[in-house]
């Protein structure tokens, strides 16, 4: 799936779900700035067009400031204040971006070759 199709088809799966409104630019900005490094694409723009969080498996994923809380965690920017990876155990590129217990589910930076994704909602 390229992006467009992700973001359509995560709009159609999300539309029947009370989602947080969309991220605000400086919003998505902060977190950034927290992380150390740039979000990925897709996910920057799911953020900005679809919703702040609270998509995805469960009870969704985590927002950027003012959205989804997920989880023991308020925001993806929350699991960075100590650093990019406190833990060392976070390979580079990798936002945390769902409170999975014990371990984290992770979206990595895809190669700028890789056009596809796949949904599954």
């Amino acid at each position: 799936m390229t992006d467009d199709e992700v973001v359509e088809a995560l709009r159609t799966v999300a539309q029947a779900a009370a989602l947080s409104p969309p991220a605000t630019p400086e919003a998505v900005a902060e977190a950034e700035e927290v992380i150390g490094f740039p979000l990925p694409p897709l996910l920057r723009r799911l953020y900005r067009e679809l919703a702040n969080g609270g998509f995805g498996p469960a009870e969704g994923i985590l927002g950027v400031s003012g959205g989804r809380a997920q989880g023991n965690f308020v925001d993806i920017a929350e699991l960075y204040q100590d650093g990019p990876d406190p833990s060392g155990r976070i390979p580079a590129g990798l936002v945390l971006i769902y409170d999975w217990g014990c371990t984290h589910l992770v979206a990595g930076r895809l190669p700028r070759s890789c056009g596809r994704h796949v949904v599954h909602p």
